[in-house]
């Protein structure tokens, strides 16, 4: 993904500090924001992805944000309990 999709995700974002990290560990090359395939970036035509992938994908990790956000999880309070009284 690019600057532009990483600015969207951060301003949909309920946390106030988020950071979105592409590029690592390996590439899938680029994620285009829709309006780069409109301009005819390098991104855009070097990209796998349709136009409008990254506005799909940034959505999706919003809503995984504000679920994060809205529902916190105990991961190890509940799995060791034991069975009997």
């Amino acid at each position: 993904m690019n600057a532009r999709t990483g600015l969207d995700l951060r301003a949909a974002s309920p946390f106030p500090a988020t950071c979105m990290v592409t590029m690592v560990n390996g590439a899938a090359k680029y994620m285009a924001d829709a309006g780069s395939y409109d301009r005819i970036t390098y991104e855009a035509m070097d990209s796998r992805y349709a136009q409008g992938a990254a506005e799909t994908v940034a959505a999706r990790l919003a809503g995984i944000l504000r679920e994060l956000r809205h529902e916190p999880v105990s991961v190890t309070r509940d799995r060791h309990r034991s069975s009997s009284p």
